[in-house]
């Protein structure tokens, strides 16, 4: 992952030559495949282990090299490949890991002679720690002192059906690090390929090539560095070791990765308490308020919003006034007093915009608002007839400051959005289609007719469906209730 991150931050600077980020994603695709391989079989002998002798404390074990031959070679495999020995996977992938670091330190954008030559160190020194606790992980497992008193069964070799999956990892191990050029051209890449598409042309893709030997490079003696003093390490541990038992407990590194975790545990807590509130309101005004930005910065950044208002009919008298009466209707109901004065209002904006289909020649538009507008209005009284009488809290100022501001933003941005789409006519209207069609295919004179029933058919018999399965379902419930009543009735 941090040669990907190395390889995004070469592709950052257009200045770089391609061969940076190249290596880079190479050497981060090809050790992502391989670090599955090794790692996976390790979880799974890790799980054999405590499964077979109860306990994965390295220290509770050892001496289960007897006990557990084969469990013993594929756990031999995978450290040695996440230590980077070759020939195994790791020991490829590591040294292209140690390409992409050295690679890096050349970037312009860094200097070897001071900042740059921090990402070899620092690859090499936690290539040093890995390599030390690969040979832990196997070595204290498996050889050393046996300790049955410390385990809770006596060890032995797991059965077969737990050993196939960490073989197949194993196998893989091994064969990518004989063979690894058969990841190039099915694996390696096309995923460079999505990685890094600006770079190539066309119909083309990525040469992948994984040699086992370059010479005597810096890699070379990087790895053997690495073997070496890692070697060391584990050799001498009994005398550095004791080095954790001079520090005090409270400077132990895993004290502060627990307070560190504790502490960044509790700072979420907060910060999820400041803002999810429980309630629906603040839900909805950070969705518009993002609404809101998103947009108005897309329409002014991109230089996104036109108006062009040539092809628009003159607007008539009636039109204002209706719009008028629409507008003063939609605000008045925000200073209601009482439902009924709502609802009132709310049936006013709602036949003012049948009033509008009939204006644009739309009689059927018409009926059918009048009908919804009326059945809603109706609806809304006899619900709110049933509701016990609440009263609106007096709102402060900052509550009702922000509601002006999420919804005069949101308008402004809605209409801003239909003005523009208006004005970048880049095809031709469909309703020309529809004009052109509507008698010569469907046979009808009435446009909106037909589009319902002839053209969109499908579409209003499902609508017709959905709204059919709903009343049963209504019907059903208010029936089950009135069943229950009975009954309760009668039992009384």
């Amino acid at each position: 992952m941090s040669l990907l991150g190395a390889g995004a931050a070469a592709l950052h600077y257009g200045t770089i030559e391609d061969g940076y980020y190249i290596v880079a994603v190479t050497a981060a695709v090809f050790h992502l495949i391989n670090h599955a391989t090794f790692k996976g079989s390790l979880f799974m002998v890790t799980g054999i282990i405590d499964h077979e002798t109860g306990t994965r404390d390295i220290r509770k074990l050892g001496g289960l090299m007897n006990f557990m031959p084969i469990t013993f070679t594929l756990a031999i495999i995978g450290t040695f490949s996440m230590a980077g020995i070759p020939p195994f996977n790791g020991f490829l992938s590591k040294e292209m890991f140690f390409t992409g670091m050295l690679r890096v330190a050349e970037m312009d954008i860094f200097n070897m002679d001071t900042w740059g030559i921090l990402f070899p160190i620092i690859a090499w020194s936690a290539s040093v720690f890995t390599f030390l606790y690969s040979m832990m992980y196997v070595f204290k497992t498996f050889s050393g002192k046996y300790q049955p008193e410390k385990l809770e069964k006596k060890p032995h070799e797991a059965p077969i059906g737990m050993l196939i999956s960490p073989v197949i990892l194993a196998s893989l191990v091994i064969i990518f690090g004989i063979f690894p050029n058969v990841l190039s051209h099915n694996i390696i890449s096309p995923a460079m390929g999505a990685i890094l598409p600006s770079l190539l042309e066309n119909g083309e893709g990525f040469d992948v090539h994984i040699s086992h030997w370059h010479g005597p490079t810096a890699e070379l003696f990087m790895t053997i560095g690495v073997i070496t003093f890692g070697l060391l390490l584990y050799k001498f541990m009994p005398k550095w070791a004791g080095i954790y038992s001079k520090l005090p407990s409270r400077m132990s590194f895993n004290r502060f990765y627990d307070r560190g975790l504790e502490l960044i545990e509790i700072a979420s807590k907060n910060i999820t308490k400041s803002y999810m509130t429980g309630f629906i309101r603040t839900y909805l005004v950070y969705i518009f308020s993002f609404f809101i930005l998103a947009l108005a910065s897309t329409l002014i950044f991109k230089n996104a919003f036109k108006l062009d208002l040539s092809d628009v009919a003159p607007i008539r008298f009636f039109e204002v006034v209706l719009v008028l009466i629409m507008a003063v209707s939609a605000i008045t109901i925000l200073f209601a007093k009482s439902r009924l004065t709502s609802i009132i209002l709310l049936g006013a904006v709602g036949y003012t915009v049948a009033l509008f289909f009939v204006l644009f020649r739309a009689p059927d538009l018409a009926l059918t608002q009048l009908v919804i507008e009326t059945v809603s209005v109706a609806l809304f009284l006899l619900a709110f007839y049933h509701l016990p009488q609440i009263r609106r809290d007096e709102e402060r100022i900052r509550f009702r400051a922000t509601n002006a501001l999420i919804s005069i933003g949101v308008g402004a941005i809605v209409t801003m959005i239909a003005l523009s789409a208006h004005s970048n006519k880049m095809f031709s209207s469909i309703s020309e289609y529809y004009v052109e069609n509507t008698y010569k295919k469907a046979g009808g004179e009435n446009m909106v007719n037909v589009i319902l029933v002839d053209f969109r058919g499908f579409d209003t018999m499902f609508e017709i469906a959905v709204l059919g399965i709903a009343a049963l379902g209504i019907f059903a419930m208010i029936k089950l209730r009135l069943t229950r009543g009975r009954e309760l009735d009668e039992n009384k």
